[in-house]
């Protein structure tokens, strides 16, 4: 029974392979897993892996809804039911794999399934390759840094207590509605979050940057990597902060570079840059942030 609708989900999927061709590149291995149920959604999870030049492999998961088997082509001859499933496109997720491609185990095709089965309908509004070109990337990368500040902030606090809990069932959250709804604690932090990341964390990062670039160092966001021991994803935020801010200058569009502006040298001093990078490069050795 499954040659039935199993071609449905190969023609849901081969339409979606152009499409993922326009946002990616090449396809080198694909595959698909599946869960089939008669009188609830099914689930069909495919995987897409593909190299994108001077960046890396990348795999591509799909994840796909199909509705109830349909019932009105019956042969009673043969005591059987033929079915065809619709199935929708209902996610998408891009997941880094370094030099090489990592096996897929039956465990992680047997979590992936419990997930997507936590959603029973695909959205109305599917997956166009414009999405992609809308989606505030930026922007969400500076929320996925005040995020995992905040994540941070909450793990020391923690920690600095005397006395902590044996584990409980529920998974640690801190959610952010934009300042409209949320506890005490996530108002106060979200306030501090504004200011810090997107504006001091920046410009004493900008000044960082300014320095090694006129000293005429190479791999200058490895090596602040590495002196404030965080991710590059960090550093190259507070990079498009401080030039949205007119606070650096650019080298030009692929270039690495820049030095700080006399706008960029006075928000350092009104924003205590001095501070905030003394407390950077201090917390490794027990002082404040």
């Amino acid at each position: 029974m499954l040659g039935f609708w199993l071609k449905p989900i190969r023609q849901t999927i081969g339409g979606l392979l152009g499409f993922c061709q326009k946002l990616i590149g090449a396809f080198m291995d694909s595959g698909i897993f599946w869960e089939a149920k008669a009188h609830d959604s099914s689930h069909a999870i495919s995987w897409h892996d593909v190299v994108i030049p001077e960046l890396g492999n990348y795999r591509v998961w799909v994840h796909a809804i199909g509705s109830g088997l349909l019932n009105d082509f019956v042969d009673r001859s043969k005591s059987r039911v033929d079915v065809r499933m619709q199935f929708k496109i209902a996610g998408l997720e891009v997941e880094a794999h370094g030099d090489k491609f990592l096996p897929i185990s039956n465990d992680e095709k047997i979590a992936r399934l419990k997930v997507a089965s936590l959603k029973k309908d695909a959205p109305a509004q599917g997956f166009r390759a414009s999405l992609f070109r809308e989606l505030p990337y930026s922007k969400i990368e500076v929320e996925h840094l005040k995020c995992m500040r905040a994540c941070r902030m909450k793990i020391e606090e923690e920690f600095r207590k005397p006395l902590r809990l044996s584990a409980v069932d529920s998974v640690s959250t801190i959610t952010f509605k934009d300042g409209k709804s949320g506890s005490p604690f996530e108002k106060a932090l979200r306030n501090r979050l504004e200011i810090d990341s997107t504006k001091a964390d920046s410009i004493a990062i900008a000044m960082i940057y300014s320095e090694l670039s006129k000293s005429g160092s190479s791999n200058i966001v490895k090596q602040i990597c590495v002196d404030l021991d965080v991710e590059s994803t960090t550093i190259y935020a507070a990079l498009r902060v401080a030039r949205s801010q007119g606070w650096l200058t650019a080298s030009g569009k692929g270039k690495s570079g820049g030095t700080l502006t006399k706008l960029g040298e006075k928000s350092f001093k009104d924003l205590d840059g001095d501070i905030t990078l003394r407390n950077w490069l201090t917390r490794g050795n027990g002082g404040a942030r």
